[in-house]
């Protein structure tokens, strides 16, 4: 494991935050005894993130990642809706929840294309004369 910064946290942490109406970044960081437990091959090395809605509870979206990769992107499923990132290990040939994120509104596009644009009224008054 590479040398860090700073100490690891006392607990593991999972955080799901909106990006853009496109996508959610996810981050994680383990504890020294998560991390060692890694490191010492009680889970495989690979994780799975897991996307659900909210509000439905059905599983949006599966990603897989290393668990030293500390953050990942997901694709927002249905925009204007809740979802909930849980992250899955490993351990022998089951895979058993490790922790779940905060829940997070995948924000909506404002509208149309040309009702976002802006336009000053000096160009409105150009256009038009």
């Amino acid at each position: 494991m590479p040398e860090l910064s700073r100490p690891l946290p006392a607990e593991d942490r999972l955080v799901l935050l909106p990006k853009n109406p496109g996508s959610f970044f996810v981050f994680w960081l383990f504890s020294a005894g998560r991390a060692e437990a890694f490191a010492s091959g009680a889970f495989a090395g690979e994780l799975e993130l897991r996307l659900a809605c909210v509000d439905d509870g059905a599983q949006a979206s599966v990603l897989k990642a290393g668990w030293q990769a500390g953050r990942a992107y997901l694709p927002v499923p249905a925009q204007g809706k809740t979802y909930q990132a849980s992250l899955y290990a490993l351990r022998g040939d089951a895979w058993e929840k490790l922790l779940e994120s905060n829940q997070a509104a995948a924000p909506a596009a404002a509208g149309m294309a040309e009702e976002r644009a802006y336009a000053s009224m000096e160009f409105h008054k150009k256009v038009l004369s």
